[in-house]
């Protein structure tokens, strides 16, 4: 039988694809990230690392966790694995928010519809059975129904409900009208500013009555013996800077006030400030894979690990040897993502049927000239300082944050950073060493 060709591994290194706990792609690094565990996250919902009720502990109401790190390190996977941890004890909604609104315009109020959304599919799901008592569902319907349907700029939003929906009232009716708001606002419709403003200029009443239903709704689920609501949100790591800082920032006191489980996914700048996003929640910070220590030294358990990672998607034979694809993870600093890329840029390249180093090499060039334009001139002196401290230089600079933002400076277990690697390819840095190196 003839082997399949290396073509037919392509789309397996497209970094867009989801990988779940079923996935055949999915490989645990967990253990690969230095001193990295699971149990901070485990321990702020009293689970134990099988995602069990630890002996004594009751289920939490009202957590608020940061969940954060660079941007394709690995934080979506991971996530995954911890909804699958947390289904036997709580009630998990895992909300992809890529999918499900607009993450390049996304506001507090955008994130209050998609709550309002998944605590009517809680009470839909036929499973569950739950029945809520109209004396809380009646409030959240009023205060949308006065709010928003009735207003006439909104006419056309009561227009897509079903006619039987309608008739139907209650439950039915607030889930296909939280649905309509989610399309309207995920497609830009020309009143979106002014149904965000509305939402937000009636945010303490709503969330009074929100409040309550979700205590009623973990109240029905408790009389079944079921845990409480834990809502997982996905995708806000990957706000724009300006929308993270407005996110995070302006609109993290009203997160906060919305009584229930919550895990926030952030982009690791956030993670790195101090203030009020600091003292509402608690941080837990996904590192790089830790292929080499803060001096340089490679840890080849570690990349091994990224190798595996590789070769469930690709068998070797596809490479001229094994060193190639550890050229490449090493090239990678530890960053899943940018591992996947590299791949990706070696199929660009390739004439033959294997990924040999020469091609390799000429895939770091390339993307690593995607990580030029990122970096100013005043950044390159400081990228060689950083490195050269081995870890003891942390200031956190605007600058810096900039870095880290757009990968060209890494974080590793114990909060060290270093360059990228591929950044270290760059003459520019190179020119930098060299000076920084001449008395």
């Amino acid at each position: 039988m003839t082997e399949p060709s290396i073509w037919s591994y392509q789309d397996n290194f497209d970094f867009r694809r989801d990988i779940d706990p079923d996935s055949p792609f999915h490989h645990p690094l967990e253990g690969h990230r230095g001193q990295y565990s699971r149990r901070k996250m485990l321990t702020a919902f009293h689970l134990d690392s099988g995602g069990r009720l630890r002996p004594g502990a009751r289920p939490k109401d009202a957590e608020a966790v940061l969940f954060g790190g660079h941007i394709g390190c690995g934080k979506s996977t991971e996530l995954r694995d911890y909804a699958r941890l947390f289904q036997q004890t709580y009630t998990v909604h895992h909300l992809e928010l890529t999918k499900l609104l607009d993450i390049n315009n996304l506001r507090f109020s955008d994130l209050l519809i998609a709550l309002v959304h998944a605590l009517t599919n809680t009470f839909a799901d036929e499973k569950l059975s739950l029945r809520p008592d109209p004396v809380f569902l009646n409030p959240v319907l009023g205060w949308f129904d006065t709010r928003i349907v009735k207003q006439e700029r909104f006419k056309d939003i009561e227009g897509e409900i079903k006619t039987d929906i309608k008739a139907q009232g209650g439950l039915p009716w607030l889930a296909s009208l939280m649905a309509t708001m989610t399309a309207k606002v995920r497609g830009g419709a020309s009143y979106r500013e002014e149904l965000r403003r509305e939402i937000r200029d009636g945010f303490l009443q709503l969330l009074v009555h929100f409040n309550a239903l979700i205590a009623h709704a973990n109240a029905l689920l408790a009389h079944q013996r079921r845990g409480p609501l834990l809502f997982i949100m996905d995708g806000t790591d990957k706000l724009s800077k300006d929308d993270a800082q407005a996110f995070f920032h302006a609109d993290v006191n009203q997160l906060g006030q919305i009584m229930t489980n919550l895990i926030v996914c952030a982009p690791i700048s956030v993670l790195l400030e101090s203030g009020i996003t600091a003292q509402r929640f608690t941080k837990v910070q996904l590192p790089m894979v830790k292929i080499f220590e803060a001096d340089g030294t490679p840890r080849e358990q570690d990349e091994d690990a990224l190798i595996d990672l590789v070769l469930k998607r690709m068998p070797l034979r596809c490479f001229d040897d094994r060193e190639t694809v550890r050229l490449l993870v090493q090239k990678s600093g530890g960053h899943v993502r940018d591992l996947l890329r590299l791949i990706r840029a070696c199929f660009s390249l390739l004439d033959g049927d294997q990924i040999t180093r020469t091609v390799a090499e000429q895939a770091v060039q390339e993307v690593a000239s995607e990580y030029r334009r990122l970096v100013q001139q005043s950044d390159w002196a400081d990228l060689v300082a950083i490195d050269q401290s081995q870890g003891e230089e942390k200031d956190r600079t605007e600058a810096r944050l900039r870095l880290l933002y757009d990968l060209v400076l890494l974080e590793y277990n114990s909060y060290w950073w270093c360059s990228h690697p591929l950044v270290r390819t760059l003459r520019p840095y190179q020119n930098a060493l060299t000076r920084l190196a001449t008395p």
